[in-house]
């Protein structure tokens, strides 16, 4: 489902575009940051004021939540390095030691809530504006054109997530599963390029990204963007398979071959490299959607009484990342769900997908 049957020619990304890495690279200490004592400490007495600061405000959708309402000292100091990590070095980063099992489900999202804040502005996740999601199993399977990979126990696919960034509390993990997958998109851009210049070339052009329910009724059920970018000498990425594939639901037009193909390189090529970890309770997962592409193994929960898998997911932006795609809707989606007003906007230069002429065989 291409807009367009041209495509630039792709190059070979450099470091100073992208963070190149593959499974062999880092070792587990590299990327895991464990609490001392004294900053579990300091976390703790951070979520007593907030508690009390913060009686009778809404922490799923209240944006003004800041770092005001959660002090923190040398804790505050290591998650911005954490972030400065995430945007601007390798792309991901795991907090580990946080005692969330001291805390109810209330408690938990106020800590992530405060923890988020100094990891950068919070977005949205939902046309309502819900700042946090709950990341367990319900029973629903991908497929339907209305669930999103965050509510079943399914494998997922390599993905992106919305805004610069996604954050994951760990409350507690599966019996069994549930590995956490990441792949720098740069090495998977680069070795898809050794393998079909013409398929990695087939991800420059606009895709229809499917919005699962989530437009103003009446305007378009798709925003367009490619899923490879290099603007401005960075490269960024935009890939949601499941969306991808469920987009001709609502346009009719179906996925061009070479489009298929190129999306199963990708998932070949980043399942080759990826480095996987399994989150604990009491993780905070920090990865960014410009540079790493993310997916998790299939889970089984424990039998109650057990706790069965959940996390908790925020999405936060980098201020620094304005302008790292060129379209007016990839600024936007860079603080999250599009809102009514700019779908509004979007919609009047919107124009529905055509099926490309057959490309050549790679």
């Amino acid at each position: 489902m291409l807009t367009s049957d041209r495509a630039p020619r792709p190059k070979w990304l450099t470091s100073d575009e992208a963070p190149l890495w593959d499974r062999s690279t880092f070792s587990p200490e590299a990327w895991t940051y464990t609490l001392a004592r004294e900053e579990t400490s300091e976390i703790i007495e951070a979520l007593t004021v907030a508690q009390n600061r913060l009686t009778g405000r809404d922490v799923l959708t209240d944006r003004a939540i800041d770092r005001g309402d959660f002090p923190l000292g040398h804790a505050g100091s290591v998650l911005e390095a954490i972030s400065s990590e995430v945007s601007d070095g390798r792309g991901f980063a795991v907090l580990r030691g946080l005692p969330v099992d001291r805390f109810d489900e209330h408690q938990n999202a106020l800590l992530l809530r405060g923890l988020a804040s100094y990891l950068g502005p919070i977005a949205t996740q939902s046309r309502d504006g819900q700042l946090i999601r709950h990341v367990r199993a319900t029973g629903r399977a991908l497929g339907n054109a209305t669930v999103r990979g965050h509510q079943t126990a399914d494998r997922l696919w390599f993905h992106t997530d919305g805004a610069d960034a996604a954050v994951l509390l760990c409350l507690s993990a599966s019996e069994s599963g549930g590995l956490s997958r990441l792949a720098s998109a740069g090495t998977v851009h680069n070795q898809m390029l050794n393998a079909s210049p013409t398929w990695t070339a087939k991800l420059y052009q606009p895709f229809h990204f499917h919005m699962a329910g989530g437009n103003v009724p009446g305007l378009p059920p798709t925003f367009i963007s490619p899923v490879f970018s290099l603007h401005q000498g960075r490269f960024s990425t935009r890939y949601v398979r499941h969306t991808l594939l469920e987009t001709p639901t609502v346009t009719g037009v179906p996925l061009h071959r070479d489009a298929m193909a190129a999306f199963d390189l990708l998932e070949e090529i980043a399942d080759e490299n990826s480095v996987d970890m399994e989150l604990r309770a009491g993780d905070l997962q920090l990865v960014n959607n410009h540079t790493v592409l993310h997916s998790r193994t299939a889970y089984r929960d424990p039998q109650p009484p057990a706790e069965p898998r959940h996390l908790l997911r925020s999405w936060v932006t980098f201020p620094h990342y304005r302008g790292r795609r060129a379209a007016r809707v990839d600024e936007y989606l860079r603080f999250g769900w599009l809102t009514d007003d700019q779908q509004q906007q979007l919609a009047t230069s919107w124009t529905p997908p055509t099926a490309p002429d057959p490309a050549p065989a790679a």
